[in-house]
């Protein structure tokens, strides 16, 4: 659950980061599987980006519904939160990175952010986990603090938005390994070119409210044999039907 303070950092800023949730060892592991899960390939740019990562076997599934990381979710977006869709990237040293996006859209989109008497609400909402530290400059995740609720999101210049020029508006936060980010799709974001030391990672769940969603091809609950019954309910197809209150109960989660 939020505190105070978190619930005013996210209103103000549309993102927030909560530190430590994996530890080292665990960080650790998460990237030696993914090598295993998708080695790197001869032909293989600077940057790679892959999908259904939640497929790799259940220490990555298991992120999906962390109980560290639920409660802020079902929070932010409503306790009939849905995940979406998940992947991961890896960036080397020297990768470029992707063209600022995002940020509110009044019409047909899941890129919303709302408050009411004490609630807050949002549509695509974004879990990133942290493999590798991101330190000051080094790249990676870009945003434009407090964007999530901007009037003039076309304002923005486009050379800005390619990152030909980074004006002070535009941050990278400090990330260490074991971090989880989570950030509205409603945020004006983007990814730096990376230029730290060591590759970055990132591993990327997404969440929608019951009714809606971005992925073009939903998960494919088959492909989850030993998902546990409240991970079979964050994949269910959109419907309020299908997504009753979820809790982040211990009893669900794998020994």
């Amino acid at each position: 659950m939020l505190s105070e303070e978190e619930k005013f950092r996210f209103d103000l800023q549309g993102y927030l980061v909560i530190p430590g949730v994996l530890t080292s060892q665990e960080c650790s592991t998460l990237s030696r599987l993914s090598d295993a899960h998708w080695p790197r390939q001869p032909n293989d740019g600077l940057f790679r980006r892959t999908e259904a990562i939640s497929q790799w076997g259940e220490p990555f599934l298991d992120l999906m519904d962390h109980p560290s990381v639920l409660p802020y979710l079902q929070e932010l977006i409503g306790p009939r939160l849905r995940a979406d869709h998940d992947y991961s990237i890896f960036m080397q040293p020297g990768a470029q990175g992707q063209d600022i996006h995002g940020g509110p859209m009044r019409y047909e989109s899941d890129h919303w952010y709302h408050y009411h008497d004490g609630v807050i609400r949002n549509g695509l909402t974004v879990a990133t986990w942290v493999l590798a530290d991101a330190g000051p400059g080094d790249g990676g995740f870009v945003c434009v603090p407090g964007s999530h609720k901007t009037n003039f999101i076309q304002s923005v210049p486009v050379e800005v938005l390619r990152q030909e020029r980074r004006p002070d508006y535009v941050i990278q936060p400090e990330l260490k390994a074991g971090d989880v980010l989570i950030f509205t799709e409603a945020l004006i974001h983007g990814t730096a070119p990376w230029v730290g030391k060591e590759e970055r990672r990132a591993l990327l769940f997404k969440y929608s409210p019951p009714h809606s969603s971005w992925a073009k091809i939903p998960y494919d609950l088959e492909n989850y044999p030993n998902a546990t019954a409240q991970q079979r309910r964050l994949m269910a197809s959109p419907s309020v039907e299908n997504h009753p209150k979820v809790a982040a109960d211990p009893m669900n989660l794998r020994d």
